[in-house]
């Protein structure tokens, strides 16, 4: 009873909540700082969800760059609220484009829709997001697992995120979340999550060539940190 009363309490909120998206947006439309405000509208989710987010830092960073996250469910969107950066834009594949009201949230809320799916178009990709880097001055948030890894752990990058990077000259900041599989709606004690950003990794003097290494470097560097995190969890919750 429980779970479905979650079930429902959530899907009617999400409505709700990409309505004030939409609202919120249109009144300043684009705007760097968008999505970090209206992720602050799902602050009522968290107990319907179940779900208690530990941010262990939350880095000034006054300068563009490339934020990498790995990319566990559904859930990922509620641990990202908690500390969604300044000046920042998501990265969604195109799908979410016909996702009623939320479709129109999103892009209004100044984020980029892509098409992972083709590779012929990969390149124009890379390019469109560096560019709106470069000329907005602004981050991008971005998943470079390129789906939901569902329990799985870490699964291999995409390059797409760390090209993005090396072209627009920015470093890449990666943020680590803690597993999310032991997270449920039938609880009544709040299951914690750990996120936690890592220094960011210069990629100046890097070329094209060096993504695929740099992503490498990166995979390991994020799973052996969430795997930390992991057990930081278990110890003490």
């Amino acid at each position: 009873m429980l779970y479905y009363a979650r079930l429902v309490a959530v899907c009617a909120y999400f409505v709700l909540f990409s309505i004030m998206a939409v609202i919120y947006s249109c009144i300043r439309p684009f705007h760097g700082n968008n999505t970090r405000t209206v992720l602050k509208f799902l602050w009522p989710t968290y107990w319907m969800m179940n779900l208690k987010v530990i941010a262990l830092n939350n880095p000034k960073i006054d300068y563009p760059v490339v934020y990498v996250v790995n990319h566990q469910d559904l859930l990922d969107v509620f641990y990202f609220a908690k500390v969604w950066p300044k000046n920042c834009s998501g990265v969604g594949k195109k799908e979410l484009a016909w996702v009623p009201i939320f479709g129109a949230a999103f892009w209004l809320a100044g984020n980029i829709f892509i098409n992972r799916g083709d590779k012929d178009k990969a390149h124009a990709v890379v390019d469109q997001m560096a560019e709106k880097i470069v000329s907005l001055n602004r981050s991008i948030f971005i998943m470079p697992e390129g789906t939901r890894s569902r329990g799985k752990g870490l699964l291999p990058f995409k390059k797409g995120a760390f090209l993005t990077a090396i072209k627009a000259g920015v470093p890449i900041v990666p943020l680590c979340v803690s597993s999310s599989k032991n997270v449920t709606l039938t609880d009544w004690a709040p299951k914690p999550g750990i996120v936690e950003f890592l220094d960011p990794i210069s990629t100046e003097g890097l070329s094209e060539s060096d993504a695929e290494r740099l992503a490498l470097e990166c995979h390991d560097l994020m799973k052996a940190h969430i795997d930390k995190l992991d057990q930081r969890l278990s110890a003490e919750f």
